[in-house]
């Protein structure tokens, strides 16, 4: 074989090594869904204004994350379902994952898109998807199914198989806009639909976070209501109690709160709700105090302000937060301003819980189960509790680790030949000149 031949196949091998070690870049994207399913926490969907996939802004690409694997926040693990997108582009949606079931995963509401024809692709309100087929199906479901609606919050009680969502809203082609006033109940396992009072209900509300407590109440919190979608006081807490589907409303104690929506919440073991990023009123700037804390232990529940060590990350809105062992995982998501695309990226966030400090390295522990087996979801976040992930496989890493060293040899052998062979025919061009060639 040639020795330039060799050479440049010996200069693809290290460019091939040099890639393998890199990691998928997703397109930045908001409005999306996110599921923790053992080991691996799912993103689905989402709308990209920059960096579409295909003919429309609506995704539908899978992402996942192995999380029994350390792995630093600048650099992230994520890998896509291949040759398995979901049937629809999907935004705006809430997710979550069957109690009964744990390779199901159920998507309620949203956008619905066709992205090759870029229309509307409605057909159900539910949709479930079976992590280890790849599977997406409309399930055959009983009782009055809700109206077609987006940015809507939902959560699903773990012990008693039932999923909660309120209100959300739906535009026709004229783009007026029309809230619902209802809570609608979805018994996992019957599949069966029901509707919940409305008796002392807030108003018709979207982009709001609901957070399932272990006494069975669900915090809502912000959010914008009405259809004229005007801002909601955050310190008024709607609460709706599932054991016995009664409304009430608590008067928040505490630091006084910018009203916000299109933020994120997750509850920690300890039952507070950490909530994070949102908009302000007008939905166009960012909140001051990004990062607050609402501890539920106490009545009237009480609203607190941590202040963690910088660096800080930017505010965002419309991204996803998943509660995993004692961190709280922020996933894209967008910045103002939102029209700026230098701004907008991947965005890749993790607080511990513990201490609120910022972390850029996760480390993964031995997960427990949360004590109330409850699991809160919403458009903007998915509020898992702790699913077991266990810690990496030494075998396998001690494996891997000889395998690269071994590797690493091998390409230096080879260079070192090809490098001794092209050295040797160098100097023997060089000492026997041809008639005509120049003397170097």
């Amino acid at each position: 074989m040639n020795i330039n031949k060799l050479i440049r196949i010996f200069f693809l091998l290290i460019i091939s090594s040099i890639e393998i070690g890199q990691s998928l870049v997703p397109v930045e994207r908001h409005g999306h869904s996110a599921v923790l399913v053992d080991k691996k926490l799912y993103f689905f969907g989402g709308e990209s204004v920059f960096g579409k996939l295909k003919n429309s802004i609506h995704l539908d690409q899978i992402l996942y994350i192995d999380l029994s694997k350390p792995f630093n926040t600048a650099n992230p693990p994520f890998e896509e379902v291949i040759n398995a997108p979901m049937p629809f582009g999907s935004s705006y949606a809430t997710a979550f994952l069957s109690p009964q079931k744990k390779n199901i995963i159920y998507l309620f509401g949203g956008i619905m898109w066709d992205v090759n024809a870029n229309v509307d692709k409605f057909k159900s309100i539910l949709y479930s998807y079976n992590v280890e087929t790849n599977e997406w199906i409309p399930p055959a479901t009983t009782g009055i199914a809700p109206e077609k609606r987006r940015e809507i919050n939902g959560v699903i009680n773990n012990e008693t198989g039932k999923f909660y969502a309120f209100s959300g809203l739906d535009t026709n082609a004229q783009n007026v806009v029309t809230t619902f006033n209802d809570m609608n109940i979805l018994d996992i396992n019957s599949l069966t639909w029901s509707k919940g009072s409305i008796t002392n209900a807030p108003l018709p509300r979207v982009d709001y976070t609901a957070t399932l407590l272990s006494n069975g109440v669900i915090v809502f919190i912000g959010g914008r209501e009405t259809n004229n979608l005007v801002s909601v006081d955050i310190n008024q807490l709607p609460l709706y109690d599932t054991k016995v589907d009664r409304w009430s409303t608590m008067t928040a104690r505490g630091v006084t709160l910018e009203n916000r929506n299109s933020h994120s919440a997750i509850l920690t073991s300890d039952e507070k709700i950490i909530v994070f990023g949102g908009n302000k009123d007008d939905i166009a700037t960012p909140v001051l105090n990004p990062l607050a804390v609402l501890n539920t232990k106490v009545v009237p529940y009480e609203w607190s302000v941590p202040t963690p060590a910088p660096p800080l990350p930017l505010t965002t809105n419309l991204h996803s937060a998943t509660l995993v062992e004692n961190y709280m995982f922020i996933n894209f998501g967008q910045v103002h301003p939102k029209n700026d695309s230098l701004l907008q990226k991947p965005f890749f966030y993790i607080l511990d819980v513990r201490n609120f400090t910022w972390v850029e390295k996760f480390e993964p522990e031995q997960l427990s189960q949360s004590p109330n087996g409850t699991t809160t979801v919403n458009t903007s976040s998915t509020n898992s509790p702790g699913l077991g992930v266990t810690t990496p496989d030494n075998g396998k890493q001690i494996g891997i680790i000889i395998g690269a060293v071994g590797i690493s040899v091998g390409v230096i052998a080879v260079a070192g030949l090809l490098g001794y062979k092209y050295y040797k025919k160098q100097k023997y061009t060089r000492a026997i000149p041809t008639a005509g060639s120049p003397i170097l």
